[in-house]
Parts: structure tokens; sequence; C-alpha cells
């Protein structure tokens, strides 16, 4: 399988600002994803919320509640667990986040998802 590069791991902080990226399914759907640290780890998700199909981050990147231990979006408040993308309350009713498969390794984070591709950017 060939290497799908999402991009470098510095910058992404503990609990801090997320890495943007998009992803391509398998239909030919472009969707836009996030990678964030959290508890010493890296967790992709598709940025849709489990509420509406909106994006989370209220600014590029932003996705992390003001204490760093929730996702929020910021659209209506719904709230998730970093680690699993479970809604923890608002407006999610119980729908989490869809998890993407991701792997870190000498300094860089790939895509191990079969069900997608990374879109790359050429500007």
């Amino acid at each position: 399988m060939p290497e799908k590069l999402i991009g470098s791991l510095n910058g992404l902080e503990e609990g801090g600002k997320g890495l943007r990226f998009d992803v391509q399914s398998k239909a030919g759907e472009v969707i836009p994803a996030f990678v964030v640290h959290f508890d010493y780890q890296y967790f992709a998700y598709l940025n849709r919320c489990g509420h509406i199909a909106v994006q989370l981050d209220y600014m590029p990147g932003e996705f992390f509640s003001d204490d760093g231990q929730t996702l929020i979006c910021a659209t209506h408040g719904a709230e998730y667990a970093p680690d699993t993308g479970a809604c923890l309350g608002g407006p999610c009713y119980g729908v989490g986040l869809d998890p993407i498969s991701i792997e870190a390794r000498d300094g860089q984070l790939f895509l191990i998802s079969e069900e997608y591709d990374v879109v790359v950017n050429d500007d």
C-alpha cells in the first residue's frame, strides 16, 4: 500500500490546535478531516459534527474546548471525547465523530485507512 502522508507532527501540541486536511472517499467525495494530539496520542476524524454535517472548528484547527479536554462543535456546542470521538453531550444526541486510522512515524502522520485517500493540495 502506498504511503498516504498527511503532514508533520510539528505544531500538534497536547490539547492544542489540530491539523486540518482533506480525504477523498472511494466514491470520490472530498471530505474535510483533522488530527488532534490528546493523552500523548494522535487521533483523526472526519471534520463533521454528529448533529449536522458542519465542520467543528470555529477557526482553522481550533477543535478543543478551553480546558483542552473535549472537542467541541463551534456551531451548536456538541462535545466529543478526543480519544474516541464519542458524543459527550449537547445536540450530537449520541452520534459520535467518524474516526480515521492514522499512524505517527518519524515525525510524520500517515493515513492508514483503506476507505480514504489523502487529497494533496498543490498550491
